[in-house]
């Protein structure tokens, strides 16, 4: 056998690196000329190039060797550069800190922009950028966020939140603060995020629930997909901490009735009452029920989860043709149903999955 033909040999080497160095000599070319582009003073040049780039991050290519080009242009008047580069800077702020602190004072002036978008962008390139030495930039820029005009900018300053306490832990007092505010926003867009910020910060601090728990259960319809999640999530931690278990309450009404049967002595049926809840907790299960109807098979989870802890045993039933209904899903999604209709069958026996 000859010796080019062998694994290893100095042909296959030698072709391999030649392939290797015009893989990355093609990209090197491609980068340039985005490059001259993003140098051009045509703002037409710079949008195209812009959208290349993202469209690049889009398929998972790299194109962090663009930082220093694209960041030379944060200050731009053009909109539609000045998103697309925030866009950017989001997904790259965290690894090219040194380049991208030369820029904060360009950011804290973006958020005086009167483009809701742009100040919203503005804030999240800033709490992209983990180093310690902003964190009172941080903290002030979040604190002004909350009291913005705009709901969308609002909310970028809730998930804000926990990254800047995963910074600097010692900030979860005044955090907290914040916390509570936006706890009382009454954007629906904003409610979501909010408790988001309070799950990651300060989970333990149910009392700063208690006098927004009403509003929380009215909203539940009006927000977002995932902040109904969030939001039914923490609500079932909330009252399996704060109301009389429904098993409990359900059982003694039982026992009382079979008391009273014993007593009379008579054939006399007792029409059996629903279970009396604290009409809160009643409120969460009604306002909770039509999202088993919910196209996210998350949000119907949830509620199924809600309801398997804080229903009466008589009325949990309802759950199991919604849990059944996700099983037309996609493989992934039977899989996890499943596993919660096995846990769910072993302890609730009276369910029926039919």
């Amino acid at each position: 056998m000859p010796y080019s033909t062998e694994l290893g040999s100095p042909e296959i080497e030698i072709a391999g690196d030649a392939a290797t160095s015009s893989f990355f000599a093609d990209t090197r070319s491609r980068h340039a000329d985005l490059k001259e582009m993003l140098d051009s003073g045509k703002d037409s040049s710079k949008v195209e190039a812009m959208k290349r780039i993202i469209s690049l991050i889009a398929k998972g290519k790299d194109a962090s060797d663009l930082f220093a080009a694209v960041v030379k242009n944060v200050a731009s008047k053009n909109p539609e550069v000045k998103k697309l580069v925030y866009v950017y800077l989001t997904r790259y702020a965290e690894e090219q800190q040194d380049l991208a602190l030369l820029s904060i004072s360009t950011f804290q002036r973006a958020l005086k922009d009167p483009n809701q978008l742009i100040r919203a962008s503005a804030l999240r390139v800033l709490s992209s950028i983990r180093v310690p030495i902003i964190v009172p930039i941080m903290m002030l820029v979040i604190k002004e966020s909350v009291r913005d005009m705009s709901a969308y900018v609002r909310k970028v300053a809730a998930h804000a939140i926990p990254k800047l306490y995963l910074l600097d832990p010692e900030q979860k007092d005044q955090l907290i603060e914040i916390i509570s505010r936006l706890l009382a926003d009454k954007a629906t867009l904003v409610i979501g995020s909010a408790v988001y910020a309070f799950e990651e910060v300060c989970p333990e601090r149910l009392d700063l629930i208690h006098k927004h728990y009403r509003k929380l259960c009215a909203a539940l319809v009006d927000v977002d997909e995932w902040g109904q999640v969030l939001i039914i999530n923490m609500l079932t931690r909330y009252a399996r901490t704060q109301f009389t278990d429904p098993a409990i309450l359900e059982k003694s009404s039982s026992d009382c009735g079979n008391e009273l049967s014993d007593e009379s002595g008579s054939d006399i049926s007792f029409t059996k009452k629903p279970t009396e809840l604290d009409p809160d907790l009643r409120m969460l299960l009604k306002n909770s029920k039509s999202l088993l109807q919910s196209r996210n098979s998350a949000v119907v989870l949830a509620v199924a989860q809600l309801y398997y802890h804080l229903a009466p045993p008589s009325e949990v039933n309802i759950i199991a043709r919604a849990l059944v209904r996700l099983l037309r899903s996609h493989r992934e999604v039977q899989s996890v149903i499943l596993t919660n209709i096995a846990t769910i069958s072993a302890k609730k026996t009276v369910m029926k999955f039919t």
